[in-house]
């Protein structure tokens, strides 16, 4: 039996091109990312010369490869607040145990994707079949796996093993490595979420999950599976990370708490679930982290930077809630059978 499609706004052919583009969240995404690009070269041409975009961009790759497991989250009308504990845990697993005297980096990866697999899994199926808030499961999962990190390290950081480093920071014909991993992990997985059927029932999950049920679908496993992606993929994000920076923190994931929520936004995906973009959660990555190299260029205070940020983005995702809501009615008025 084949899967039910979940149903998007219609658009008509014979609104004005301009209408139709901006009906669609990638291209607002995308406008966003144009648009501050252009603002930066010419409010700050540093921030945007060839060595301020090579500094930038493997944290922006890095943003978006935690940020897709956080919409995929979101699209089963989630969220997953736990991403920042396993991004240190991750990275504290690979630098502690990756050298060759310990596990080895293979299995140190190995181990990492396994605590993350099972911490994404017991979210899962706390919140798929108890019903309990996502909200509060993430943030509990979030203080165990905080509290694994501090057990395992009793307190001192790791040094992440030199073939790691090598790698993270490694550039191949001239684009860092990170990026490359970050594109191929986005392609995949829009492509699968887009045109197989477990794309499509994924999506009809999140949107409708009592039609969902009604056609047969076994709803849980979609939810479960949402949050063991988004663990993993916080996992690999500490593990390049860990590699990137050369040593961890405890703190290590928090500062990419925030950014996994508002690039899921500014990319376009509900917060209520349903269909998403995870080209457009790339986009609101990239958006970040050129927020991040413009406001650097201004200020090294992290304080003024954070609330700078914050502001900026708080209005980003107000314009782009607003413009999705008032196309929704749109098409509502045009088609009200």
């Amino acid at each position: 039996m084949s899967a039910p499609t979940v149903a998007a706004p219609a658009i008509r052919t014979s609104d004005p091109l301009a209408q139709r583009l901006a009906a669609w969240p990638v291209s607002r995404a995308f406008a966003a990312v144009v648009i501050l690009f252009l603002a930066s070269a010419a409010i700050s041409p540093a921030s945007v010369s060839q060595s301020a975009l090579l500094a930038m961009l493997p944290f922006a790759a890095l943003t978006a490869i935690v940020s897709v497991g956080q919409t995929l989250v979101v699209q089963q009308a989630g969220l997953d607040l736990s991403v920042a504990g396993g991004i240190s845990l991750g990275a504290f697993i690979v630098a502690k145990y990756g050298s060759s005297q310990e596990l080895g980096l293979t299995m140190a990866i190995v181990l990492a994707l396994i605590v993350a697999f099972a911490a994404g899994a017991a979210s899962g199926l706390i919140v798929a079949f108890f019903g309990l808030p996502p909200l509060v499961v993430t943030i509990a999962m979030n203080a165990v796996l905080i509290g694994l990190v501090q057990f395992l390290s009793g307190g001192y950081s790791a040094e992440a093993p030199p073939s790691l480093a090598s790698f993270s920071v490694g550039r191949t014909l001239g684009v860092p490595n990170i990026v490359y991993i970050a594109v191929v992990l986005i392609v995949v997985a829009q492509v699968v979420l887009k045109t197989t059927v477990l794309g499509r029932r994924y999506e009809l999950v999140g949107a409708n999950r009592h039609t969902a049920h009604a056609a047969g679908i076994g709803t849980r496993r979609y939810a479960v599976a949402a949050y063991v992606l988004s663990a993993l993929l916080a996992a690999a994000t500490g593990v390049l990370l860990a590699g990137f920076l050369r040593t961890t923190t405890l703190s290590l994931g928090d500062a990419y708490l925030l950014p996994s929520v508002a690039a899921v936004v500014l990319g376009g995906t509900a917060l209520t679930g349903g269909r998403g973009s995870l080209v457009g959660t790339a986009l609101g990555a990239l958006f970040l982290g050129q927020l991040n190299q413009l406001v650097q260029t201004y200020t090294q205070t992290t304080a003024v930077q954070n609330i700078v940020q914050a502001a900026i983005i708080g209005v980003g995702i107000v314009v782009q809630l607003d413009l999705a809501n008032r196309l929704r009615r749109r098409v509502i008025r045009r088609n009200p059978n």
